[in-house]
């Protein structure tokens, strides 16, 4: 074994930061409720009708995916139950074709959506 570029103090290897393809979800439909099979992933939505994804209690603090809008449907998170969902000015919407947003959960059940986001 050969460990390259590993920060011991911190245990973060840059092996680590790499994206495998495995970590892609495509997803064609246009609602999806968020997982812990999620967690970590970058989920790339294609359809050309509007997307909404949305958040469940159930992840826990340490949740992280990134959305991508990669079809002409805009997405929209959406508040599960019993969730908070916060974002700079209320924003809940990728701006647009290609736009990238990343949802975070820091304590349980309160995400915080950042990223390309637009009306």
């Amino acid at each position: 074994y050969e460990i390259v570029d590993c920060d011991w103090s911190s245990d973060v290897c840059s092996s680590d930061l790499q994206l495998a393809s495995s970590g892609i979800i495509t997803e064609s439909g246009t609602t999806r409720t968020l997982s812990a099979t999620d967690n970590g992933k970058v989920i790339y939505c294609t359809s050309a009708s509007a997307v909404t994804i949305t958040t469940a209690v159930s992840l826990g603090a340490g949740f992280s995916c990134t959305i991508i809008q990669g079809g002409a449907g805009q997405i929209t998170v959406a508040q599960g139950a019993s969730t908070t969902l916060v974002s700079y000015g209320s924003l809940v919407k990728t701006a647009g074709q290609y736009a990238l947003a990343s949802l975070i959960c820091p304590v349980a059940n309160t995400f915080y959506l950042a990223g390309n986001l637009g009306a």
